[in-house]
């Protein structure tokens, strides 16, 4: 081979690979992420079969899979065990609150199966707290595994004192002691030693093997970038769609950034934009932010990784949001809606849905039984909160998110109300959109470039091609008139008590109404029944090809008969059937019995019948 060839292959080759780990592995046009925070696996898997996949979601990011430490306070009166004991691996095995390592394999086996990617919140930077545990040091773990906190011994990981930092004080404007310091006085594990590396890369190598497609890099920002990408390198190709795809295993890394940060970074793997996230938040939630500066940060964001994921909360901001509890009371949920819509139309990058649990205080854990069991999610009761399955989310997933894809925002309103918080926006030629971030109403016309019709809003239904209209619970519409004006009233955003209709509109070529056809048009149906002329003649030629085929089965068969029994009835032929409409398969032998009644011998041998592979064709 030509050796600038041989480079050029090389480079493009490598340049192929250091993008992939940027690829989510979604399948199709699936582009949206949902958090089952603190799902048990069983339910998880449940999920995928009967909700995500159905309901088109992408990916799910499932808790961390690593044995934990137990830790228990009291909460009036009661014994809980936080959400963030799951961040405090003891051991490599798999076992926590959601579940065993089968039913981890399970689900995953489950999730991939229904098209939906596992990605699995994956704790790297540290161990236990030091502060944690008897006073002798021993810490338990949810398995029984017991580390010292003391003396630095994790046996389950393999870890002692050596492959440690020493403990320090944490200064985050010092570069340094942000990557070798204890964060929340997290024993802080040294990354950069290769025994630590084989440990992590043997671990994170036996999800891939089980079919994880990806991980969450908690802490990303507290380990140096170098020993990031060196543990990345020895990691496994993840295998998709049964192995047909193979690439790299995606990353999104947890790195809260000023953007001082971003050079050592932003190559590493996609990341989640925790500025984009707290501006949509605080406009959102307490309206001190404009929708109109989300638009203008969105132009020049912080987070500059070749691929970002966005969200409105995770496990971390949303007890920041709402340091005075979560649950499901409609001022609160409510709010949360608009912040998952706005994302999920708004968005460009990869939109990323929280769903979890309400609680009182920022430290409660899942609900769980008597026996410390986590309770079941299925049935979205309370304190479940179930984010993920309110109907305009689906909706507009489905027929929005996965539809306009990455479309560019072509046109933006904001301007008409120098006072309010309101803002329109539409993505491409496919999707438009209104958020209302003020608690007084809205009411403007816009000027659009999507089709001319009635339009489903998404917000409060979809279009339903069996009733020809709207299907949903409140099934609010629009329509754009024949110059491309489009009138729009909503009402404000409730920050307190419980909103009568949405704060917001959302619409996209599929949530059209199809328009009846008119009687003129009726008339001129029976053109639709006349082939066009190269039709004609390709089933001309179709006639001609089986008429010769026919004449040269007759030919064998006088030939086979030698002049007896005339037109071959009951004699045995045989055709070499081969190259059929251009499309040359292993010549295959056709043996039939011919019989006064050619019908009968067509259908005892399959002749023209579909083979079992097509019978599920619909």
């Amino acid at each position: 081979m030509n050796p600038w060839k041989f480079w050029c292959y090389t480079f493009v080759l490598c340049i192929g690979m250091a993008a992939s780990q940027f690829d989510s592995g979604m399948s199709g046009n699936r582009r949206v992420v949902v958090q089952l925070f603190e799902w048990p696996f069983n339910a998880v898997k449940e999920e995928c079969k009967n909700f995500l996949g159905p309901q088109q979601f992408g990916a799910v990011l499932v808790s961390p899979v690593t044995e934990n430490i137990v830790i228990r306070h009291q909460l009036d009166g009661k014994t809980i065990r936080p959400w963030y004991e799951r961040y405090q691996p003891v051991s490599w095995d798999m076992i926590t609150r959601s579940g065993t390592e089968q039913d981890f394999k399970d689900m995953v086996e489950e999730c991939n199966k229904n098209d939906v990617r596992v990605y699995v919140d994956t704790v790297l930077n540290h161990g236990v707290s030091h502060a944690a545990g008897e006073p002798n040091g021993d810490v338990v773990g949810v398995g029984g595994t017991v580390a010292n906190v003391k003396r630095k011994q994790y046996p389950g990981l393999g870890y002692d004192e050596r492959n440690f930092h020493k403990s320090c004080y944490c200064d985050g404007s010092n570069r340094t002691a942000v990557r070798i310091c204890e964060i929340w006085g997290l024993q802080d594990v040294n990354q950069t030693q290769p025994y630590v590396q084989d440990k992590i890369v043997k671990f994170m190598n036996k999800l891939i093997d089980y079919g994880v497609a990806g991980f969450r890099i908690d802490a990303a920002k507290h380990m140096w970038p170098d020993d990031l990408a060196q543990i990345f390198s020895q990691l496994k190709d993840v295998s998709l769609d049964g192995g047909k795809t193979r690439q790299r295993p995606f990353w999104a890394l947890e790195v809260v950034d000023d953007g001082s940060y971003q050079e050592e970074y932003k190559d590493l793997g996609s990341e989640y934009d925790f500025s984009f996230s707290g501006m949509v938040a605080t406009c959102f939630r307490w309206g001190s932010v404009r929708l109109a500066k989300i638009f203008e940060y969105a132009k020049n964001p912080t987070y500059i990784s070749r691929t970002v994921q966005d969200l409105g909360v995770n496990q971390d901001s949303q007890r920041q949001v709402w340091q005075d509890g979560y649950s499901h009371s409609p001022d609160q949920r409510g709010i949360q809606q608009v912040m998952n819509a706005f994302i999920l139309t708004f968005s460009r990058n990869t939109p990323n849905i929280f769903s979890g649990f309400s609680y009182k205080d920022t430290n409660e854990g899942p609900p769980v039984d008597r026996s410390e069991n986590i309770m079941s999610p299925s049935q979205c009761t309370h304190p479940w909160t179930c984010e993920h399955r309110d109907k305009s989310i689906q909706w507009i997933i489905r027929h929005f998110t996965n539809v306009v894809k990455d479309a560019f925002i072509e046109k933006w309103w904001c301007e008409w109300d120098s006072e309010a918080n309101q803002a329109a926006f539409q993505r491409g030629e496919t999707g438009f959109a209104v958020f209302n971030a003020d608690t007084k109403s809205l009411s403007q016309t816009f000027q659009v470039s999507l089709p001319q019709g009635r339009y489903c809003d998404l917000a409060t239904g979809y279009f339903s091609s069996e009733s020809k209209g709207c299907a949903g619970w409140l099934r609010r519409e629009v329509e754009i008139k024949e110059d491309g004006s489009l009138s729009v009233s909503l009402p404000g955003i409730a920050r307190s008590g419980e909103a009568q209709e949405p704060p917001y509109l959302v619409i996209s070529v599929e949530s059209r109404i199809s328009e009846p056809e008119s009687d003129e048009e009726d008339d001129d149906d029976w053109k639709k029944y006349i082939p066009p002329t190269k039709y004609l003649v390709w089933a001309l030629l179709g006639v001609l090809g089986a008429g010769a085929v026919a004449g040269v089965g007759w030919l064998l068969c006088r030939r086979s008969n030698k002049g007896a029994n005339p037109g071959g009835v009951d004699k045995a032929f045989e055709v070499q059937i081969s190259c059929i409409c251009g499309c040359c398969t292993d010549s295959t032998t056709v043996v039939g019995v011919i019989d006064r009644d050619f019908s009968k011998t067509f259908e005892h041998y399959g002749i023209g019948r579909r083979n079992e592979a097509d019978s599920n064709i619909t």
